[in-house]
């Protein structure tokens, strides 16, 4: 009697269906969040294709606090902190907050305290060119990671950031002068040979040479900007990504 109740629970319970556990590591829930994103995309396109629209939430409203919670978790290793610091810096503009800034700001810095002199702080650079914030906050940040690191290469690469932060807020006043400085303190820097959009942005004005630009049509000609000098001329650019 007693040996058929147990096997009858035994049953039962491998009948209930087992919930996928959470990851563990930085790595897996990166893997995780790819999934889901591909899934996402899916659900997206089959409601274009179908017309039938449905609320769709965005992976990034649950996977965002798990990447925060391991960025902020001493007992994972250096890499992975760094590593779910810098996916958090990449993915902030994805979510809605209501204070950005004071959130941000606390992830700025959390990493600066322990990566400024690192290899990582060329990483969150690099990802901060592409964060939605606003312009003074975000050379804010940028300086601060300047002010606290050691290392020139960083120190430049924070100098571009904040260039770009500047052309693309429309301040090419203050784009031009920060370039500038780059290019004098680090001339033969990565981040020097990283400025050329920049110096090429700073002529697309009006009264300005216009920059040596060349390329193939979509008939597959070579051409050249220089060769329609002294004429009225638009420049198309386009791609897909």
């Amino acid at each position: 009697m007693f040996s058929s109740l147990l096997l009858s629970m035994f049953m039962l319970a491998a009948q209930e269906p087992v919930e996928a556990s959470a990851p563990t590591t930085v790595e897996s829930l990166d893997v995780s969040y790819q999934a889901a994103m591909a899934d996402y995309y899916e659900k997206l396109n089959a409601m274009y294709e179908s017309g039938d629209f449905t609320d769709l939430e965005h992976p990034i409203e649950t996977y965002f606090d798990q990447f925060r919670a391991f960025a902020k978790n001493a007992k994972i290793t250096r890499g992975a902190r760094a590593h779910a610091q810098i996916w958090c810096v990449k993915n902030f503009g994805e979510k809605n907050w209501t204070h950005p800034d004071k959130v941000f700001s606390g992830l700025a810095k959390l990493f600066t305290s322990e990566f400024a002199d690192s290899d990582f702080a060329l990483e969150f650079t690099a990802a901060m060119r592409r964060v939605r914030l606003e312009v003074t906050f975000k050379v804010e940040v940028l300086e601060a990671l300047s002010n606290a690191t050691h290392s020139e290469p960083v120190k430049a690469h924070c100098m571009l950031a904040c260039a770009y932060a500047y052309a693309d807020g429309n301040n090419q006043e203050m784009a031009d002068i920060t370039v500038d400085g780059l290019m004098e303190k680090y001339p033969e820097s990565k981040a020097a040979a990283a400025a050329g959009p920049l110096l090429v942005k700073r002529q697309l004005q009006v009264g300005k040479v216009a920059p040596i630009l060349g390329g193939v049509d979509v008939d597959g000609k070579e051409r050249h900007l220089i060769d329609t000098r002294g004429k009225v001329t638009f420049v198309v650019f386009w791609g897909f990504w």
